[in-house]
């Protein structure tokens, strides 16, 4: 009786663990585009409020940040206190690089 209890215990551990995997989308996934940002325009330029459209994006694109904040053309954009003030209000995690 106790090896069966192992094996459903180990069994039932492999079936919670591929559940999550399914559900974790691949960090390949995400399209690094710059352009997907444009819902936020309205607020890193004009201090709009974020729209859904945007906070959506900002999830979305945050696999990318490093990498826009790496590029010289982007950085001043991404590191801006307009950007950080979206980002807090769509309650995006900070990346850190």
């Amino acid at each position: 009786m106790k090896s069966f209890c192992s094996f459903g215990n180990a069994f039932s551990l492999i079936l919670i663990l591929l559940l999550m995997a399914a559900r974790t989308p691949p960090a390949e996934s995400v399209r690094c585009n710059p352009s997907e940002m444009l819902p936020c325009s309205g607020a890193l330029f004009f201090s709009r409020p974020p729209s859904t459209d945007c906070c959506a994006r900002l999830r979305e694109q945050q696999p990318c940040f490093c990498q826009y904040l790496k590029n010289p053309s982007l950085s001043s954009y991404f590191s801006s206190q307009n950007a950080r003030r979206v980002v807090t209000t769509c309650r995006v995690p900070p990346s850190r690089c």
